[in-house]
């Protein structure tokens, strides 16, 4: 097994908690959420943010949709929890310590 950083851990608790789950839906006879087409009420409830907000993002192309037919709006709850974590920003200290690394390795050269 290989080893997680501290930066990797809240990916992979997500992909902890997504993976188990699947495994009690799967076990309790439920539909697989992994595959799971979400409509834009579930998607927006999933993310946590209004519909509204949702629209805007679909229309800007921040997230894939499938549109059958071209007119209702679908989500794949993978797509969006791949986007949701791919947001991440870097915290104060975190940026700190790599401002620190940088100098440290890349010290200034007077003439």
């Amino acid at each position: 097994m290989e080893k997680i950083t501290f930066e990797q851990l809240p990916e992979a608790i997500a992909l902890l908690l997504e993976k188990m789950t699947r495994i009690e839906l799967l076990l309790a006879g439920g539909k697989d959420p992994i595959n799971e087409m979400l409509t834009t009420d579930e998607a927006a409830q999933l993310m946590g943010i209004s519909k509204s907000s949702l629209y805007k993002m679909t229309a800007r192309n921040d997230l894939p949709t499938y549109k059958p037919g071209g007119k209702k709006v679908y989500l794949k709850r993978t797509d969006i929890i791949e986007w949701l974590a791919s947001q991440r920003h870097s915290s104060k200290a975190e940026i700190e310590q790599q401002a620190l690394d940088y100098v440290t390795k890349n010290p200034l050269k007077w003439k």
